[in-house]
């Protein structure tokens, strides 16, 4: 029995590290291949000038830099045992600070690209004014960063190598810190998504739903703009509720996991528990990418206007290295909804 015990915890020993070099590493693929595509789209002449673009633009930034930091260190030291955060305390601290604050900067940008959408198609004049304001968004995507940078920038002071590992001080600002992640990275986002989604998808089936009294001069445009509508509404429904299944599969065990930690970080555990822990910890901590990795590939399954804006840029490209002509940017009428 010993020996069988000790077998499935030397197994279960390679398991972590396995997952972070395989799963790790795809995600970083997947990922960089998708901040590309979002940056190449929003920044587009099409979109330069809708203010979700520009949310959704500085998503694709701050992901990337999510990605080709946070992630790659994590795969390094968690997956081919390269102490880069334990070693230097540079790295430790502007990685530690890095996953809380890409995280969360990343996430409050894509609420506010879906905010301005949803102030957009709402019936009141006034809430529609505060919709596509450009400058209002060029103003966002630098305040934001510092609103988070100040509530999380404690971690680039206390933060320290302590017995060749990175991380907080012992005591109440280690529990502090824990909880305040799991609230603001993980329990929050998922309610706040859930909510957005559920907002928008409403007031565009309002306005879908809304009846005119038809003349018999109009009928034919009118029924045009309730098939547009039904047609963004699908579009909204598709990516607001795949976002979402996905922010609650990603962001929700982890809160579960780190609680469990803190909960039961004294009491005593077996070799064989703690090896299968450890495995669980991984795979739960790699799956908060999985959210960034794949807002991609989320609208341009869900989205014909993503498509169709990927295509001309294919196009673009296919034609300039084929005769080396410059290529004027047509503007699409249709918009990413």
């Amino acid at each position: 029995m010993n020996n069988t015990t000790s077998v499935i915890s030397a197994s279960l020993l390679i398991a972590p590290y396995q997952l972070n070099i395989f799963f790790g590493s795809f995600l970083w693929i997947m990922g960089n291949f998708g901040c590309i595509g979002n940056m190449l789209v929003y920044r587009s002449r099409a979109f330069r000038k809708q203010s979700y673009a520009v949310y959704l633009f500085s998503v694709a930034v701050a992901d990337c830099h999510y990605f080709n930091f946070v992630l790659l260190t994590r795969i390094l030291q968690n997956g081919f045992r390269i102490p880069v955060m334990n070693r230097y305390l540079v790295i430790c601290k502007l990685r530690q600070f890095s996953t809380f604050w890409g995280n969360i900067v990343s996430f409050s940008l894509f609420s506010f690209a879906i905010i301005d959408r949803l102030l957009s198609v709402q019936r009141s004049n006034t809430y529609r004014q505060w919709s596509n304001r450009v400058s209002v968004a060029y103003k966002m995507i630098i305040l934001i960063p510092l609103f988070w940078l100040l509530l999380i920038g404690h971690r680039l002071i206390l933060y320290r190598i302590k017995n060749g590992v990175c991380g907080p001080p012992d005591g109440f600002y280690n529990d502090y810190d824990n909880y305040f992640q799991v609230i603001f990275s993980s329990l929050s986002s998922t309610v706040v998504m859930a909510i957005l989604a559920y907002l928008l998808i409403k007031s565009v089936r309002d306005i879908a739903n809304r009846r005119v009294v038809p003349m018999n001069s109009i009928s034919a445009n009118i029924s045009q703009k309730n098939s547009m509508l039904k047609d963004m509404d699908a579009q909204l429904t598709k990516m607001l509720v795949t976002e979402s299944i996905i922010a609650v599969i990603t962001y929700f065990p982890y809160a579960v996991q780190l609680t469990y930690s803190n909960i039961t970080q004294t009491w005593y555990k077996t070799p064989l528990q703690i090896a299968w822990e450890n495995v669980f910890i991984e795979l739960i901590h790699l799956l908060n990418y999985v959210f960034f990795a794949t807002s991609f590939y989320v609208s341009l399954i869900s989205n014909v206007g993503f498509r169709r804006k990927i295509k001309q840029l294919l196009k673009i490209n296919k034609h300039i290295q084929s005769d080396g002509q410059t290529i004027t940017f047509r503007r699409d009428a249709t918009m990413i909804q």
